[in-house]
Parts: C-alpha cells; sequence; structure tokens
C-alpha cells in the first residue's frame, strides 16, 4: 500500500488537452505519475463560440469566430508554458468537422497560434468520450450520451464493448440558436419550443434502435457541461448533497421540472441564478429539453451524472500507447474496445447503422501495437518562443 501511495507522487508528465467544441473552448491540464494515474491540476474555459450562427453563413466559419479562438489560444500558451507541459493535445469537434471552411479553419488556427487541431469525427468524439466516461464509471452496460453545443453522441455499451455510435447535430447551442428566442413575446416563444419538442421527438433515437438485453441492468449515463449544469440546479433546487458526481442519479421527474422552469424564464432571469453560469443560459432551455425527450425516447427513469468525458478519453488513448503493456493490462476495457473496434456500427442519421469491416473501413493501423482506428492523435510540445 505505502509502495503505491510513493510511485502515486513521482510524477512522470503533464498532458494539457485543449477541447475545441460548438459553443465553448477548454484546457485540461492533467498531471500523469507513474503508475498511470492522473489528477487535474487545472483548467480554463471561455465561450468563444467558434460554430456560432453556423447555419446562417453558408456552414462556414467568420473570420471574426476563429479570431476569439486565436486570442483565447495565445493568452493561454504563456500560462501552459508556466506549467511546464510535456506535451500539448488540441481536438476540434462539431463546429470545424461540420463547416465548409473546416481545413482552412484548422490552418489558420495553425498559423496564428501554432497549435494544430485534431479534427475528431463523429465517431471518434463519440469513442473517445465513452472512454473518458467509462474511465470512472465502471458501467459494463449501458448507454452514454454526450451533449455538447453542436451534436450529441450516443453511445451503446454491452460488456464494456462500445456496440453502436450515434452522432447526430443536435447540440445545445445549435438547437438555442434554431429554436429558442427570449424576445419578451410568450405566444410566439411557446410555438417556437413545440417546435423544439416536434423537432427534437422526430430526431432522437428510441429504445426499440439498440438492440438491449434488458436482463442486463442497463444504465442511462450523461456526460457534458449541460448535464451537469442541470444537477447543480437540481442539487440547489432540491437541496440534494452535491460532493461527487461519481453515479449520483438525477430522476425523469428532476429533469421535466428543470425544463419546465427553464422554458418560462427569460435569458436574463436565468442569468441571475447563481447555479447557472450566464453563457450557460442561452443554451440550457434546449439543452434540458434534449434530456427531457432522450430519456422519453429511450424509456428511463434515471439518469447517472459522469464527471469525465471526451479530454479524460483522449488522455486515456494517449496514456494506453505511451505506458507500455503493463499499464495496459490495467485497462482491460479500452482493449476490449480496441480489439474488436471494426465492429461499431456507427451513424449520423439514426435510422442507418451501416457496419464496417476490415477491408472498407476508413480505420488505420495506430501505432506497433496493431490496433485499428480512425487517426492518431497528434501531440505537440510548445515552443518556449513563438517564430
Amino acid at each position: 500500500m505505502y509502495k503505491n501511495l510513493v510511485t502515486l507522487k513521482k510524477k512522470r508528465e503533464s498532458i494539457s488537452i485543449v477541447d475545441l467544441g460548438y459553443n465553448s473552448i477548454k484546457i485540461s491540464t492533467y498531471d500523469v505519475y507513474k503508475n498511470g494515474r492522473y489528477k487535474k491540476q487545472y483548467q480554463q474555459q471561455e465561450y468563444v463560440q467558434i460554430g456560432y450562427n453556423l447555419y446562417k453563413t453558408n456552414n462556414i466559419i467568420e473570420d471574426q469566430n476563429i479570431e476569439r479562438v486565436v486570442k483565447f489560444l495565445n493568452k493561454s500558451k504563456a500560462e501552459l508554458k508556466q506549467i511546464k507541459n510535456n506535451a500539448v493535445i488540441p481536438i476540434a469537434t462539431s463546429a470545424v468537422r461540420d463547416a465548409d471552411n473546416g481545413k482552412d479553419v484548422v490552418k489558420n488556427i495553425k498559423k496564428k497560434s501554432g497549435l494544430e487541431f485534431n479534427v475528431l469525427s463523429g465517431l471518434e468524439e463519440g469513442f473517445f468520450s465513452y472512454l473518458g466516461a467509462q474511465s470512472t464509471m465502471h458501467i459494463p452496460n449501458a448507454i452514454f450520451f454526450d451533449l455538447g453545443g453542436g451534436s450529441i453522441e450516443i453511445i451503446h455499451v454491452q460488456n464494456y464493448k462500445a456496440k453502436k455510435i450515434i452522432c447526430l447535430d443536435l447540440g445545445a447551442l445549435r438547437l438555442s440558436e434554431k429554436f429558442v428566442k427570449f424576445n419578451g413575446m410568450l405566444e410566439e416563444e411557446e410555438s417556437i419550443y413545440r417546435q423544439l419538442e416536434k423537432f427534437l421527438y422526430g430526431h432522437l433515437p428510441t429504445i426499440d434502435q439498440f438492440k438491449i438485453d434488458e436482463t442486463m441492468g442497463i444504465k442511462l449515463v450523461g456526460i457534458g457541461g449541460t448535464i451537469r449544469t442541470i444537477h447543480k440546479f437540481v442539487a440547489g433546487v432540491f437541496q440534494r448533497p452535491s460532493l461527487s458526481y461519481n453515479h449520483i442519479t438525477m430522476t425523469k421527474k428532476m429533469i421535466d421540472v428543470s425544463n419546465d422552469v427553464f422554458k418560462r424564464l427569460s435569458q436574463e432571469e436565468l442569468s441571475q441564478i447563481k447555479l447557472i453560469d450566464k453563457q450557460r443560459s442561452k443554451t440550457i432551455t434546449a439543452g434540458s429539453c434534449v434530456v427531457r425527450i432522450l430519456m422519453e425516447q429511450l424509456g428511463f427513469s434515471e439518469l447517472l451524472v459522469c464527471p469525465t468525458g471526451l479530454r479524460e478519453g483522449i488522455l486515456e488513448n494517449y496514456l494506453y500507447f505511451s505506458m507500455g503493456e503493463k499499464y495496459r493490462l490495467k485497462k482491460k476495457f479500452i482493449g476490449l474496445n480496441y480489439d474488436d473496434v471494426c465492429s461499431i456500427n456507427y451513424s449520423d442519421n439514426f435510422n442507418r447503422f451501416p457496419t464496417y469491416d476490415l477491408k472498407s473501413s476508413p480505420f488505420i493501423l495506430l501505432g506497433s501495437h496493431g490496433d485499428c482506428f480512425p487517426k492518431k492523435i497528434i501531440s505537440t510540445k510548445l515552443d518556449k518562443k513563438r517564430k
């Protein structure tokens, strides 16, 4: 026991994950110890909204959105250098993935900040979100979902293996821009909100679209800032303890009550709720509606709140291929998924479930381990001086 405690204190390296989402950009820095454990030491976030009004600009990310990202990155680089990071892993998701000028956006950001972003596909985002969530939840049979600003990834897991991954453009900010209006005209707001509900009922999957073995005791697990914000609100309203997220549940009734409260308030009123930060107040109404209707569609009465997700999944993947065989043996749930990754059913439209095979799959061999995966995630080191 004492040997493990000593080993835990011996730091191996520090890794920063830069996560550029549709709504916000987050930087999480982890100290990694020689036994493979890690601890988050630093995090910052800014709502740069790179995907803002993407549907109104012919699917083009505008220069002003890019400049907000670059400004944040250049400001943050000085702080990251002080932490003495061994590596920085930049990832981009929904907005950059979907934009017609996504490749140019990546080049532009690299030119102005020095950071080259790995653009994740919907499959990759769902897969890594699951790895990060499972690293703390340890639930063999579940449906995990990661609700972000631009998209939602839904992952069906059986015996720790991802069986199906669905990626849909139903993120909280994307939906808010289309369906949520705070104009003070109650009848119009209610009419538009009903359109949102109808849209979600038509686009979110139902339980019938998953081959679920009900005898396995399947759980529903929610990932992402919207889920944690709803839980924070629920914990305050219902005076529930909020000491740890691990295996904390919210009932369907709690979700219903939260959504009902949010949709009746103006954005100004929402922003005055101390349990909801100002930027999240713009998206929490649509986000809570997604959670409520997804629970109805899938038939769950409870939702588990997950404290980890995509960034931890990227870190888990990095460590899995850099720590050695002894470490990989400890991470059996990751090995199970890499061993059979080509059998995962993937869809970006919930009524289409193609199965990849080794001949037609876009997967490539990653490293010397012979494990298949769409792309190798590239890390970088910060230069002491920017050229």
